[in-house]
């Protein structure tokens, strides 16, 4: 994620959803009043994290969001995914076509993808 506050608000909306009675719909105002941020930079989040299935919308009176599957199952590699464009390092990998070395560089990048993985795929239990 390039943006690591979008991650971070990211997270603590998430909780706070986590956080409601009965899986009660909240609505975005709420959530920013709670959390401290704006409605309007909620708006954008929640787009992400709708799209990547985290989230889902509940409209009419009483609507909001709402965790689309329990808290348990979220992980921080899925809110990774929800705001990247893509999930795999090689996007930002530094170019090695020229260099001797490439084999050796991929293979690390290769290696630190793969702890990224293992390291944001881990639940977060309290």
């Amino acid at each position: 994620m390039k943006d690591s506050s979008k991650a971070r608000h990211a997270v603590g909306a998430l909780v706070d959803l986590a956080n409601q009675p009965s899986q009660e719909p909240s609505t975005l105002a709420a959530i920013a009043e709670r959390q401290g941020i704006s409605a309007s930079y909620l708006e954008q989040l929640f787009a992400r994290l709708r799209s990547g299935g985290l989230v889902s919308s509940v409209r009419g009176p009483g609507g909001g969001y709402v965790l689309a599957r329990p808290p348990q199952e979220i992980t921080i590699a899925d809110i990774y995914c929800a705001f990247s464009v893509t999930n795999d390092a090689a996007s930002v990998r530094p170019s090695a076509k020229s260099l001797s070395l490439r084999p050796q560089i991929e293979a690390l990048w290769r290696a630190i993808e793969r702890e990224a993985r293992q390291i944001s795929s881990k639940r977060y239990h309290p």
